[in-house]
């Protein structure tokens, strides 16, 4: 377990590959950073299928995951500089369905690694299908409004003082998100990267059992993605949020620590609740300015893992010293717990603002209603 935490923690450096690709989006734009790094996420997971050991595999993971985490930062950032103020998280939750959705076609075809020793390249070849729709979408995809109405220049600039206020504000909020999701991480990437060692190792399940108890626990979390996204234009965010971490993280807790039916069930149940965190995953394309709304959310990404290596590791550790994953999980569970707090108590409530109220630095479209108001605080 040490040895395959570490592996997974050193493939998370990737993130320096993401970074480059959001830092870029806020000078160049969405559209072609966007594309480019899907087709070249693609491309660098196929090479996988020639690995020749296991640190060319995690070499060319780590690009593929710069790539693809980069990738899914733009997108939200893009839906969320597109989508009318009172359906920005339901559209998050519908681009997370589509995400699970992705995931699951690759556990998919897991049980070909059941008919060969090398069965397991096809796996990272799959991808390759899905490039000719890439490079359509590509070419069908218009620019953000809301980038071509706020590239350097393209307004007129805020005074020192202002322009120091609301780097301030940004600064505060890039502070408390970053947190948030270092705790949050803590947990939950483990907990999903474990899974597959737990039930094989521990539990018993061939790679056939793996994919069946991956598809059954795990597709029941669309009616929490898609119930989150709801309640969080409806209701507010924070609710929701807070709900998700402590109702997810305490059934996967339960889920690690048992066996049978009750493994089943837990786990089932702690998938549901904790897709509610899909309520979290708005804050960042929404507090940020639109020149700097890519950057701050891959900063943002980037503590989040920090928080996933941290947890890789420390549950990997800690499953070896103790023979067992649940009381390592015990241990990093207190992460979302934290993270719950934070959220009750400072985070705003964004929901049915437009992004022109909550970011005043911005040029407005039009959009921008007179009867919202910035969040107090941040």
């Amino acid at each position: 377990a040490t040895a395959q935490g570490v592996t997974l923690a050193v493939v998370r450096l990737g993130i320096v590959v993401a970074l480059g690709v959001v830092a870029l989006a806020d000078s160049h734009g969405r559209r072609r950073l966007l594309t480019a790094a899907a087709i070249l996420a693609v491309a660098s997971t196929a090479l996988g299928a020639l690995s020749p050991g296991l640190w060319f595999l995690g070499g060319t993971q780590l690009v593929a995951r710069g790539l693809t985490m980069g990738m899914g930062i733009l997108i939200g950032v893009f839906a969320a500089e597109e989508l009318p103020r009172g359906s920005r998280a339901y559209g998050v939750s519908v681009l997370a369905l589509c995400a699970a959705l992705g995931a699951g076609m690759a556990v998919w075809v897991l049980p070909v690694a059941d008919l060969d020793p090398r069965g397991w390249r096809v796996i990272y070849l799959v991808p390759l299908l899905a490039v000719p729709a890439l490079v359509g979408i590509g070419r069908r995809l218009p620019e953000s409004r809301r980038f071509t109405a706020n590239v350097p220049d393209a307004t007129a600039t805020a005074t020192g003082r202002s322009q120091g206020a609301l780097r301030r504000i940004e600064g505060r909020r890039l502070l408390l998100l970053a947190t948030a999701a270092f705790l949050l991480l803590v947990f939950a990437a483990p907990a999903s990267q474990f899974q597959n060692d737990f039930l094989r190792e521990h539990r018993g399940y061939s790679a056939t059992g793996i994919t069946l108890f991956t598809l059954m626990t795990s597709t029941p979390a669309g009616i929490g993605i898609f119930v989150a996204g709801r309640l969080a234009d409806t209701r507010g965010r924070r609710g929701v949020a807070a709900v998700g971490l402590l109702g997810g993280t305490a059934f996967i807790l339960v889920a690690y620590h048992s066996a049978g039916v009750a493994m089943w069930a837990a786990s089932v149940t702690g998938t549901v609740l904790g897709s509610l965190t899909v309520a979290l995953g708005v804050y960042g394309p929404e507090l940020f300015s639109t020149r700097h709304r890519a950057r701050a959310n891959g900063l943002i990404v980037t503590l989040g893992v920090a928080g996933s290596a941290t947890g890789l590791l420390v549950v990997g550790m800690l499953a070896d010293r103790f023979g067992s994953y649940g009381p390592a999980f015990t241990v990093v569970a207190i992460g979302p717990v934290l993270a719950a707090v934070l959220v009750l108590r400072c985070f705003p409530e964004t929901a049915r603002v437009e992004l022109e109220v909550l970011n005043p630095g911005d040029a407005d479209l039009g959009g921008a209603s007179s009867d919202g108001a910035a969040p107090d605080g941040t």
